[in-house]
């Protein structure tokens, strides 16, 4: 073979390579991009419920505050302040953010900039509630651990199990007050949402964000005379 015949034989195997790794990377972002959006699709609903699914009681945090000598948070105060912010922004941003139609008052860019921030201050609160979950069970393993340690052979000092076990249950019992807190904040805000728009505060999902479209498609419709 002529080092003509090589040199193009080398640049068809080359080509074809460059073809095949084009090929495989594509596939690979197909496939990324499947799971993200199949990750997305069951990602779990975030709501007021779920975040207090999570927290301690009110029973729980009064024992809480008196065991671990924290000082309990006021949920009616702190409630009230998450309260008090939506109302004030809703009547800050109303004649800003509410037009007239045919002479009805469309309210739909308002609800939609307070869903999302209502939601925010939801999504808040279910992080803080899962991060205290997550501390509480890592609490209870410890001390299961330490409560189950009876050979004195086996027992660590003064900075082993023991100390570990207290410092665990102590910070999860931290946790808990900060997303006991967060949670009344978040339904202080969901309840200004749901007084002012006379609907519950519900979470952005397809399903909903289709079923507006297509109300608020309607309404102009309508209002142009189609």
């Amino acid at each position: 073979m002529s080092n003509a015949d090589t040199a193009i034989a080398q640049a068809h195997t080359a080509a074809q390579e460059q073809k095949a790794n084009k090929a495989a990377a594509s596939k690979a972002r197909a496939r990324r991009f499947a799971e993200t959006v199949q990750r997305k699709d069951v990602a779990p609903v975030i709501t007021v419920e779920a975040v207090k699914a999570l927290i301690p009681t009110d029973a729980q945090m009064a024992a809480i505050a008196r065991s671990f000598a924290i000082d309990e948070v006021d949920a009616d105060e702190i409630f009230g302040a998450g309260y008090n912010a939506v109302m004030d922004e809703i009547k800050v941003l109303e004649p800003a953010l509410v037009v007239s139609i045919d002479g009805e008052k469309n309210f739909r860019a308002l609800e939609m900039h307070m869903q999302r921030i209502v939601g925010a201050r939801v999504a808040s609160a279910y992080g803080q509630a899962q991060f205290y979950e997550t501390k509480r069970q890592a609490a209870r393993e410890l001390s299961s651990a330490h409560a189950n340690d009876s050979r004195d052979e086996d027992r660590m000092g003064i900075d082993g199990l023991a100390n570990r076990a207290a410092f665990a249950r102590e910070f999860a019992a931290q946790l808990g007050m900060k997303a006991y807190a967060l949670a009344a904040l978040a339904e202080g805000a969901a309840k200004a949402y749901a007084e002012y728009f006379g609907t519950e505060w519900k979470p952005y999902a397809k399903g909903n964000a289709r079923s507006l479209n297509q109300q608020a498609a309607a309404a102009q419709i309508d209002a142009l005379g189609f």
